[in-house]
């Protein structure tokens, strides 16, 4: 049993040794850099922002006076109107009209300029919201790594336990052998060294573990060989807790975090806003120019005049002593069907022909809409009020992460201490055990219980020290300094 126990723990051990050699090592800037381009939520904030973008630019160009061109071409049939004389007739006609028209805003009132400055403060409230979510997802990404880190440093603290394990057991085996010592003493160690084992074998499933979660946050495949930098916990460089106020970081924070940036813009934006729509409710003054000509052209042309008889016309003419009526011949026109070219004949003169332009100004009033006008006044007052919520919401919950964040920081500061002394107890402790182990005037429980004592303070000791270090680079974040180890 304890033969196949060692073969798998040695395939583990060699599978995660090979794995390893074709990783690529990722350190916490490459990790958080990476994470800020390629992350969805980040990429999504970022979307929102050039949407805003360009319609902070559409705004701008809707300055610029409109042109626009129309072509109409079709064909008429039956009863139609002639549109180069402007009379109906029953013939089949080829027409085209267009016409070049361009509008400019003389004045509204502002409306129009308080609604680019809006659409200019929501675009960079969106903005500041992408760099939130690039902060958020940074912090996150800080705190994925250093677990990571605490992962793969029990694995080597687990390894060092199960080889001073191995290394009692190798020994307590030859003195059973000897006969100097009881089969139950090597019975005992083989149960703990097979405790151990397992151990080893979860932390490194644990590993694995917080190295998908990292690749998660990253946006990487889970299949990707990752590999993190593990500089050592004690080489962070952390600010001196003590020297900090959560006051102070407070007052850093309301500067330096783009959430309460954003929020004082999306205010300004409202602000200007309702601006713009008071305006829509008093009259709105715009030029307009206009060039239009016409063409015509019947798909038949007249060919000759068929004589079908004569009619009176009522009128009369002296001949000597009498009158003559007069007679005149009655008939239809007949017409040719034109071809596609001669269709064309006389476009350019027609144009010219019918050649218009119209110059002026409009005024427009709103008297009777609905309630639309006053309904917009309405509602960005109402987001203007959104605007300061969000504000006080933000800035009181700022304060409270703030403030939390550094009743965590001392809190873990001095658990961290109280580990570290709690460890040199424990290492002071069994290292008199093993004395008395190995000169046979303690039993073999008792030492294996003084060994799980010092294998507890060690990851203790661990487990605050990383909880210390990232509460401080958590007020780091909240003073401005971003994420760093």
């Amino acid at each position: 049993m304890k033969s196949f126990i060692f073969t798998a723990f040695t395939f583990a051990l060699s599978v995660q040794l090979a794995s390893a050699q074709v990783k690529e090592k990722w350190d916490l800037r490459r990790c958080v850099e990476y994470a800020m381009k390629k992350n969805i939520s980040v990429r999504s904030a970022d979307i929102a922002a050039r949407r805003s973008e360009i319609t902070y630019k559409q705004s701008n160009l809707a300055q610029i006076p409109s042109l626009t061109y129309n072509l109409t071409h079709g064909f008429s049939f039956g009863r139609t109107l002639d549109r180069t004389s402007n009379v109906y007739v029953s013939r089949s006609a080829m027409f085209q009209q267009m016409s070049l028209q361009s509008n400019a805003l003389l004045f509204n009132f502002n409306s129009q300029r308080n609604l680019i400055a809006s659409d200019k403060y929501a675009y960079e409230a969106d903005k500041a919201a992408t760099e939130k979510a690039a902060n958020d997802i940074g912090l996150n990404v800080a705190q994925q790594y250093l677990r990571t880190m605490l992962s793969i440093a029990q694995v080597d603290l687990n390894r060092v336990i199960l080889s001073q394990s191995r290394a009692q057991l190798d020994n307590t085996r030859k003195l059973v052998d000897a006969g100097s010592l009881p089969e139950l003493n090597a019975a005992e160690l083989e149960a703990t060294y097979t405790r151990d084992s397992a151990t080893v074998l979860q932390s490194i499933v644990q590993v694995d573990q917080d190295l998908l979660s990292l690749k998660s946050l990253l946006t990487i495949p889970a299949d990707y060989p990752l590999e993190i930098e593990t500089p050592p916990i004690e080489r962070i460089p952390v600010d001196n807790i003590l020297s900090e106020t959560p006051e102070a970081v407070y007052a850093m924070a309301l500067k330096t975090q783009p959430q309460i940036k954003g929020n004082n813009l999306r205010l300004q934006s409202a602000e200007k806003a309702l601006a713009s729509a008071k305006g829509q409710l008093y009259p709105t003054l715009s030029a307009f120019a206009q060039l239009n000509s016409n063409f015509n052209s019947f798909l038949q042309s007249p060919s000759g005049f068929n004589i079908n008889g004569e009619s009176p016309t009522g009128t009369y003419v002296k001949s000597g002593s009498g009158n003559l009526p007069v007679y005149t011949p009655t008939g239809s026109i007949v017409y040719a069907k034109r071809n596609f070219g001669q269709l064309w004949t006389g476009y350019w003169g027609q144009l010219n022909d019918q050649f218009g332009q119209a110059i002026g100004l409009n005024l427009s009033v709103p008297i009777l809409n609905g309630w639309r006008g006053k309904a917009n006044v309405a509602k960005a007052r109402l987001d203007v009020e959104r605007s300061n919520l969000n504000i006080e919401s933000d800035t009181l919950k700022l304060k409270q992460d703030v403030y939390t964040a550094y009743n965590q920081a001392i809190g873990n500061y001095q658990v961290f201490l109280a580990r570290q002394k709690a460890l040199q107890t424990a290492e002071r402790s069994f290292d008199l055990a093993t004395k008395r182990y190995n000169i046979g005037v303690m039993q073999t429980i008792e030492w294996l219980n003084n060994q799980t004592n010092l294998a507890t303070a060690r990851i203790n000791s661990l487990i605050a020290q990383y909880n210390y270090v990232f509460a401080m680079k958590v007020l780091e974040f909240y003073k401005g300094q971003g994420v760093r180890l």
